[in-house]
Protein backbone atom coordinates (compact mmCIF):
# COMPACT_ATOMS: atom_id res chain seq x y z
CA UNK A 1 0.00 0.00 0.00
CA UNK A 2 1.42 3.33 -1.07
CA UNK A 3 1.78 5.87 1.66
CA UNK A 4 -0.15 9.06 0.77
CA UNK A 5 1.06 12.58 1.42
CA UNK A 6 -0.85 14.12 4.30
CA UNK A 7 -1.30 17.40 2.44
CA UNK A 8 -2.87 15.61 -0.47
CA UNK A 9 -5.35 13.77 1.74
CA UNK A 10 -6.43 16.99 3.42
CA UNK A 11 -6.97 18.65 0.06
CA UNK A 12 -9.14 15.78 -1.14
CA UNK A 13 -11.33 15.95 1.98
CA UNK A 14 -11.99 19.64 1.50
CA UNK A 15 -12.95 19.27 -2.17
CA UNK A 16 -15.19 16.16 -1.59
CA UNK A 17 -18.96 16.95 -1.85
CA UNK A 18 -21.13 16.50 1.21
CA UNK A 19 -22.42 12.93 1.58
CA UNK A 20 -26.05 12.24 0.99
CA UNK A 21 -27.75 10.31 3.76
CA UNK A 22 -30.46 7.77 3.19
CA UNK A 23 -32.97 10.11 4.85
CA UNK A 24 -32.68 12.67 2.08
CA UNK A 25 -30.67 15.67 1.03
CA UNK A 26 -28.73 17.75 3.51
CA UNK A 27 -30.63 20.59 5.25
CA UNK A 28 -27.94 23.17 4.65
CA UNK A 29 -27.48 25.28 1.57
CA UNK A 30 -25.38 23.73 -1.24
CA UNK A 31 -21.74 23.86 -0.37
CA UNK A 32 -22.53 24.89 3.24
CA UNK A 33 -21.43 22.71 6.16
CA UNK A 34 -24.32 21.00 8.00
CA UNK A 35 -23.39 22.44 11.40
CA UNK A 36 -23.68 26.02 10.18
CA UNK A 37 -27.15 25.37 8.70
CA UNK A 38 -28.62 24.09 11.96
CA UNK A 39 -27.42 26.80 14.32
CA UNK A 40 -29.72 29.69 13.10
CA UNK A 41 -32.83 27.41 13.26
CA UNK A 42 -31.97 26.42 16.79
CA UNK A 43 -31.50 30.04 17.80
CA UNK A 44 -34.94 30.96 16.46
CA UNK A 45 -36.60 28.15 18.39
CA UNK A 46 -34.97 29.26 21.59
CA UNK A 47 -36.17 32.85 21.07
CA UNK A 48 -39.80 31.76 20.44
CA UNK A 49 -39.80 29.62 23.54
CA UNK A 50 -38.43 32.48 25.62
CA UNK A 51 -41.10 34.89 24.31
CA UNK A 52 -43.89 32.43 25.07
CA UNK A 53 -42.57 32.02 28.57
CA UNK A 54 -42.50 35.77 29.09
CA UNK A 55 -46.15 36.14 27.96
CA UNK A 56 -47.22 33.34 30.26
CA UNK A 57 -45.32 34.83 33.18
CA UNK A 58 -46.87 38.26 32.52
CA UNK A 59 -50.38 36.76 32.45
CA UNK A 60 -49.77 34.95 35.71
CA UNK A 61 -48.46 38.11 37.36
CA UNK A 62 -51.47 40.12 36.05
CA UNK A 63 -53.88 37.49 37.30
CA UNK A 64 -52.22 37.46 40.69
CA UNK A 65 -52.33 41.25 40.80
CA UNK A 66 -56.10 41.35 40.07
CA UNK A 67 -56.75 38.66 42.64
CA UNK A 68 -54.79 40.51 45.31
CA UNK A 69 -56.23 44.00 44.55
CA UNK A 70 -57.60 45.64 47.69
CA UNK A 71 -61.43 45.99 47.58
CA UNK A 72 -61.18 49.75 48.08
CA UNK A 73 -59.08 50.29 44.93
CA UNK A 74 -60.70 50.61 41.48
CA UNK A 75 -60.25 47.66 39.14
CA UNK A 76 -60.16 48.32 35.39
CA UNK A 77 -63.01 46.84 33.37
CA UNK A 78 -63.01 46.88 29.61
CA UNK A 79 -66.72 46.65 28.84
CA UNK A 80 -68.62 49.96 28.82
CA UNK A 81 -72.08 50.04 30.46
CA UNK A 82 -75.12 50.61 28.21
CA UNK A 83 -75.66 54.10 29.69
CA UNK A 84 -74.45 56.42 32.45
CA UNK A 85 -75.78 58.94 34.93
CA UNK A 86 -74.10 61.65 36.96
CA UNK A 87 -73.39 61.46 40.65
CA UNK A 88 -75.56 64.19 42.18
CA UNK A 89 -75.19 66.18 45.38
CA UNK A 90 -78.41 67.17 47.11
CA UNK A 91 -81.13 66.03 49.51
CA UNK A 92 -82.57 62.54 49.40
CA UNK A 93 -86.33 62.80 49.87
CA UNK A 94 -88.99 60.12 50.17
CA UNK A 95 -92.30 61.21 48.69
CA UNK A 96 -95.71 59.78 47.93
CA UNK A 97 -98.04 61.24 45.30
CA UNK A 98 -101.81 60.90 45.35
CA UNK A 99 -104.77 62.41 43.53
CA UNK A 100 -106.74 64.78 45.73
CA UNK A 101 -110.03 66.63 45.46
CA UNK A 102 -110.60 70.23 46.50
CA UNK A 103 -113.47 70.63 48.90
CA UNK A 104 -114.81 73.42 51.08
CA UNK A 105 -115.30 73.44 54.82
CA UNK A 106 -118.69 73.73 56.45
CA UNK A 107 -120.52 71.48 54.00
CA UNK A 108 -124.12 70.89 55.06
CA UNK A 109 -127.65 70.66 53.77
CA UNK A 110 -130.23 73.46 53.97
CA UNK A 111 -133.60 72.11 55.02
CA UNK A 112 -136.88 73.65 53.99
CA UNK A 113 -139.66 74.32 56.52
CA UNK A 114 -142.33 75.67 54.17
CA UNK A 115 -144.94 73.93 52.08
CA UNK A 116 -145.36 74.86 48.43
CA UNK A 117 -143.71 74.85 45.02
CA UNK A 118 -140.10 75.84 44.45
CA UNK A 119 -139.96 78.81 42.10
CA UNK A 120 -136.24 79.67 42.22
CA UNK A 121 -132.93 78.15 43.33
CA UNK A 122 -129.41 79.62 43.07
CA UNK A 123 -126.81 78.22 40.67
CA UNK A 124 -123.84 76.16 41.82
CA UNK A 125 -120.81 78.11 43.12
CA UNK A 126 -122.86 81.25 43.69
CA UNK A 127 -122.42 83.10 46.97
CA UNK A 128 -125.26 84.09 49.27
CA UNK A 129 -124.47 86.87 51.73
CA UNK A 130 -126.34 88.21 54.74
CA UNK A 131 -129.91 89.31 53.97
CA UNK A 132 -129.94 87.87 50.43
CA UNK A 133 -132.45 85.45 48.91
CA UNK A 134 -131.48 81.80 49.40
CA UNK A 135 -134.31 80.21 47.40
CA UNK A 136 -138.00 80.86 46.75
CA UNK A 137 -141.19 78.94 47.51
CA UNK A 138 -144.51 80.05 45.97
CA UNK A 139 -142.62 83.03 44.52
CA UNK A 140 -141.71 84.33 47.96
CA UNK A 141 -138.05 84.44 49.03
CA UNK A 142 -136.38 82.59 51.88
CA UNK A 143 -133.60 84.74 53.36
CA UNK A 144 -130.14 83.96 54.73
CA UNK A 145 -129.37 85.67 58.04
CA UNK A 146 -126.34 85.33 60.29
CA UNK A 147 -126.58 83.35 63.50
CA UNK A 148 -125.15 80.38 65.37
CA UNK A 149 -128.50 78.82 66.25
CA UNK A 150 -130.94 77.39 63.72
CA UNK A 151 -134.34 79.02 63.41
CA UNK A 152 -136.70 76.81 65.39
CA UNK A 153 -139.91 78.84 65.81
CA UNK A 154 -141.93 81.66 64.27
CA UNK A 155 -141.27 85.28 65.25
CA UNK A 156 -144.07 87.56 66.45
CA UNK A 157 -144.86 90.18 69.04
CA UNK A 158 -145.31 88.77 72.58
CA UNK A 159 -143.29 85.59 71.92
CA UNK A 160 -141.08 84.35 74.78
CA UNK A 161 -137.72 86.01 74.96
CA UNK A 162 -134.79 84.12 73.53
CA UNK A 163 -131.40 84.15 71.83
CA UNK A 164 -133.06 83.66 68.44
CA UNK A 165 -134.85 87.02 68.96
CA UNK A 166 -131.50 88.67 69.66
CA UNK A 167 -130.06 87.17 66.44
CA UNK A 168 -133.06 88.44 64.41
CA UNK A 169 -132.78 91.96 65.83
CA UNK A 170 -129.01 92.01 65.27
CA UNK A 171 -129.53 91.16 61.59
CA UNK A 172 -132.27 93.76 61.17
CA UNK A 173 -130.02 96.42 62.65
CA UNK A 174 -127.05 95.45 60.44
CA UNK A 175 -129.31 95.57 57.38
CA UNK A 176 -130.43 99.10 58.25
CA UNK A 177 -133.75 98.43 59.97
CA UNK A 178 -133.30 100.11 63.36
CA UNK A 179 -135.40 101.92 65.99
CA UNK A 180 -135.23 99.27 68.70
CA UNK A 181 -132.79 97.93 71.27
CA UNK A 182 -131.04 94.71 70.31
CA UNK A 183 -132.00 92.28 73.09
CA UNK A 184 -133.91 89.06 73.70
CA UNK A 185 -137.38 90.71 73.57
CA UNK A 186 -139.58 90.92 70.47
CA UNK A 187 -141.14 94.31 71.22
CA UNK A 188 -143.49 96.60 69.32
CA UNK A 189 -140.47 98.44 67.95
CA UNK A 190 -139.06 95.15 66.72
CA UNK A 191 -142.39 94.45 65.01
CA UNK A 192 -142.25 97.80 63.23
CA UNK A 193 -138.76 97.09 61.95
CA UNK A 194 -139.88 93.67 60.70
CA UNK A 195 -142.78 95.27 58.77
CA UNK A 196 -140.40 97.62 56.97
CA UNK A 197 -138.10 94.73 56.13
CA UNK A 198 -141.04 92.67 54.80
CA UNK A 199 -142.35 95.47 52.62
CA UNK A 200 -138.97 96.06 51.02
CA UNK A 201 -138.56 92.34 50.20
CA UNK A 202 -141.94 91.52 48.69
CA UNK A 203 -143.45 89.85 51.73
CA UNK A 204 -146.77 90.58 53.45
CA UNK A 205 -146.00 93.39 55.90
CA UNK A 206 -147.74 91.84 58.94
CA UNK A 207 -144.84 91.99 61.41
CA UNK A 208 -144.77 88.18 61.73
CA UNK A 209 -142.12 85.81 60.34
CA UNK A 210 -143.23 82.21 59.91
CA UNK A 211 -140.87 79.28 60.58
CA UNK A 212 -138.81 78.63 57.44
CA UNK A 213 -138.81 82.20 56.07
CA UNK A 214 -135.30 82.87 57.38
CA UNK A 215 -132.28 80.55 57.68
CA UNK A 216 -129.55 81.36 60.18
CA UNK A 217 -125.98 80.49 59.16
CA UNK A 218 -122.59 81.39 60.72
CA UNK A 219 -121.64 83.46 57.68
CA UNK A 220 -121.98 83.78 53.93
CA UNK A 221 -122.71 80.59 52.01
CA UNK A 222 -121.31 79.03 48.88
CA UNK A 223 -123.84 76.97 46.93
CA UNK A 224 -122.46 73.52 46.25
CA UNK A 225 -125.58 72.19 44.51
CA UNK A 226 -129.36 72.30 44.57
CA UNK A 227 -131.36 69.23 45.57
CA UNK A 228 -134.54 70.61 43.99
CA UNK A 229 -135.42 72.48 40.82
CA UNK A 230 -137.95 75.15 40.02
CA UNK A 231 -141.36 73.49 39.85
CA UNK A 232 -140.62 70.81 42.44
CA UNK A 233 -142.98 70.57 45.42
CA UNK A 234 -141.37 70.88 48.83
CA UNK A 235 -142.43 70.00 52.35
CA UNK A 236 -141.04 70.69 55.81
CA UNK A 237 -137.75 68.90 56.72
CA UNK A 238 -136.85 68.40 53.05
CA UNK A 239 -133.28 69.10 51.85
CA UNK A 240 -133.24 71.82 49.23
CA UNK A 241 -129.61 73.00 48.94
CA UNK A 242 -126.09 71.75 49.63
CA UNK A 243 -123.94 74.62 50.89
CA UNK A 244 -120.37 75.12 52.12
CA UNK A 245 -118.13 77.75 53.64
CA UNK A 246 -115.21 79.34 51.79
CA UNK A 247 -112.18 77.69 53.35
CA UNK A 248 -110.63 75.04 51.11
CA UNK A 249 -109.63 71.55 52.15
CA UNK A 250 -108.06 68.86 49.98
CA UNK A 251 -108.95 65.23 50.56
CA UNK A 252 -106.81 62.38 49.25
CA UNK A 253 -106.10 58.69 49.77
CA UNK A 254 -102.52 57.45 50.01
CA UNK A 255 -101.36 53.81 49.87
CA UNK A 256 -101.43 52.18 53.29
CA UNK A 257 -97.77 51.15 52.89
CA UNK A 258 -96.86 54.87 52.88
CA UNK A 259 -98.84 55.56 56.05
CA UNK A 260 -95.72 56.66 57.93
CA UNK A 261 -95.65 59.79 55.75
CA UNK A 262 -99.24 60.67 56.64
CA UNK A 263 -98.73 62.32 60.00
CA UNK A 264 -100.96 65.08 61.31
CA UNK A 265 -99.05 68.33 61.01
CA UNK A 266 -96.78 67.04 58.22
CA UNK A 267 -96.01 69.35 55.32
CA UNK A 268 -97.78 68.66 52.02
CA UNK A 269 -97.62 70.15 48.55
CA UNK A 270 -100.81 70.75 46.55
CA UNK A 271 -100.19 70.89 42.79
CA UNK A 272 -102.97 72.56 40.80
CA UNK A 273 -104.18 71.83 37.25
CA UNK A 274 -102.80 75.18 36.05
CA UNK A 275 -99.24 74.21 36.99
CA UNK A 276 -99.11 76.29 40.18
CA UNK A 277 -98.79 74.84 43.66
CA UNK A 278 -99.79 75.64 47.23
CA UNK A 279 -98.08 74.48 50.40
CA UNK A 280 -100.30 72.84 52.97
CA UNK A 281 -100.45 70.87 56.20
CA UNK A 282 -102.00 67.49 56.92
CA UNK A 283 -104.92 68.35 59.21
CA UNK A 284 -106.43 64.89 59.69
CA UNK A 285 -105.59 61.23 59.05
CA UNK A 286 -108.34 58.62 58.81
CA UNK A 287 -108.38 54.90 59.48
CA UNK A 288 -107.09 52.46 56.89
CA UNK A 289 -109.73 51.16 54.50
CA UNK A 290 -110.03 49.04 51.36
CA UNK A 291 -111.15 50.58 48.06
CA UNK A 292 -113.48 49.02 45.52
CA UNK A 293 -110.48 47.75 43.55
CA UNK A 294 -109.17 46.03 46.69
CA UNK A 295 -106.38 48.48 47.50
CA UNK A 296 -105.57 49.43 51.07
CA UNK A 297 -105.48 53.22 51.53
CA UNK A 298 -105.42 55.83 54.26
CA UNK A 299 -107.63 58.94 53.80
CA UNK A 300 -106.06 62.29 54.67
CA UNK A 301 -107.16 65.92 54.67
CA UNK A 302 -104.77 68.74 53.80
CA UNK A 303 -105.35 72.36 54.80
CA UNK A 304 -103.73 74.81 52.35
CA UNK A 305 -101.74 77.69 53.79
CA UNK A 306 -103.59 80.08 51.46
CA UNK A 307 -106.88 79.71 49.63
CA UNK A 308 -106.08 82.52 47.23
CA UNK A 309 -104.67 80.29 44.49
CA UNK A 310 -107.45 77.79 45.10
CA UNK A 311 -110.16 80.40 44.68
CA UNK A 312 -110.95 79.36 41.11
CA UNK A 313 -110.66 75.63 41.70
CA UNK A 314 -114.13 74.13 42.01
CA UNK A 315 -114.03 70.55 43.26
CA UNK A 316 -111.26 69.80 40.77
CA UNK A 317 -108.73 67.02 41.01
CA UNK A 318 -105.31 68.13 42.22
CA UNK A 319 -102.10 66.30 43.11
CA UNK A 320 -101.06 65.94 46.74
CA UNK A 321 -97.39 65.27 47.46
CA UNK A 322 -96.16 64.21 50.90
CA UNK A 323 -92.40 64.45 51.41
CA UNK A 324 -89.84 63.48 54.06
CA UNK A 325 -86.11 64.28 53.93
CA UNK A 326 -84.01 61.13 54.46
CA UNK A 327 -80.56 62.76 54.11
CA UNK A 328 -79.37 66.30 53.33
CA UNK A 329 -76.44 67.46 51.19
CA UNK A 330 -75.18 64.00 50.22
CA UNK A 331 -73.89 62.35 47.03
CA UNK A 332 -76.31 59.87 45.51
CA UNK A 333 -76.75 57.65 42.46
CA UNK A 334 -79.60 55.55 41.07
CA UNK A 335 -80.06 52.32 43.01
CA UNK A 336 -79.64 50.47 39.70
CA UNK A 337 -76.00 51.65 39.56
CA UNK A 338 -75.08 49.40 42.50
CA UNK A 339 -73.17 46.17 41.73
CA UNK A 340 -72.27 43.36 44.14
CA UNK A 341 -68.67 43.84 45.26
CA UNK A 342 -66.16 41.04 45.69
CA UNK A 343 -66.17 39.97 49.32
CA UNK A 344 -69.57 41.58 50.01
CA UNK A 345 -71.01 45.05 49.90
CA UNK A 346 -71.54 47.19 46.81
CA UNK A 347 -69.55 48.82 44.02
CA UNK A 348 -70.25 51.13 41.08
CA UNK A 349 -68.79 51.48 37.61
CA UNK A 350 -67.00 54.82 37.20
CA UNK A 351 -66.89 55.83 33.53
CA UNK A 352 -64.44 58.44 32.28
CA UNK A 353 -62.80 58.93 28.88
CA UNK A 354 -64.18 55.70 27.50
CA UNK A 355 -62.64 53.70 30.35
CA UNK A 356 -64.42 51.92 33.15
CA UNK A 357 -63.23 51.28 36.69
CA UNK A 358 -65.08 49.46 39.42
CA UNK A 359 -64.99 51.21 42.80
CA UNK A 360 -66.27 49.88 46.10
CA UNK A 361 -68.78 52.22 47.78
CA UNK A 362 -70.41 52.58 51.15
CA UNK A 363 -74.17 53.11 50.94
CA UNK A 364 -76.29 55.35 53.16
CA UNK A 365 -79.90 56.56 52.93
CA UNK A 366 -82.28 55.26 50.26
CA UNK A 367 -85.13 57.34 48.82
CA UNK A 368 -87.18 57.41 45.63
CA UNK A 369 -84.94 55.00 43.71
CA UNK A 370 -81.74 56.81 44.76
CA UNK A 371 -79.05 55.83 47.23
CA UNK A 372 -76.40 57.78 49.12
CA UNK A 373 -72.84 56.63 48.28
CA UNK A 374 -69.32 57.45 49.48
CA UNK A 375 -65.92 56.04 48.59
CA UNK A 376 -62.76 56.53 46.50
CA UNK A 377 -63.48 58.33 43.24
CA UNK A 378 -67.05 59.20 44.24
CA UNK A 379 -67.45 62.88 43.43
CA UNK A 380 -70.20 65.20 42.24
CA UNK A 381 -70.50 65.16 38.45
CA UNK A 382 -68.67 61.85 37.96
CA UNK A 383 -70.56 59.37 35.82
CA UNK A 384 -71.57 55.87 36.85
CA UNK A 385 -72.82 53.01 34.73
CA UNK A 386 -76.47 52.05 34.87
CA UNK A 387 -78.45 49.39 33.00
CA UNK A 388 -80.76 50.25 30.13
CA UNK A 389 -84.24 49.60 31.50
Amino acid sequence: MTKEDPDTVLQQQVQQPAATSSAGPAHGAPGEPEGRARRPRLRRAVLVAAAAGLVLATALVSTASLRDTAPDEPVTREKLPPRTEQIVRGDLVTEVVATGTVKFTGARAVKNHLTGIVTWVPSANSVITQGRRLYSVDDKPVFSLRGDLPAWRAFKRGMPDGEDVRMLEQNLAELGYTGFTVDDEFSGKTEAAVKRWQKNNGLPANGKIELGRVVFTPGSLRIQSADVRAGDPVAPAQDVLEVTGFQHRVSAQIPAKEEDLAVKGATARIELPNGKHVEGTVSSVGAEKTTEDNKKVVPITVRPESSRLLGDVRSADVVVVLRRAEAEDVLFVPVTALLPAQGGGFAVQLVKGGKVTVARVKTGAFADGRVEVTGPGIAEGARVGVPRL
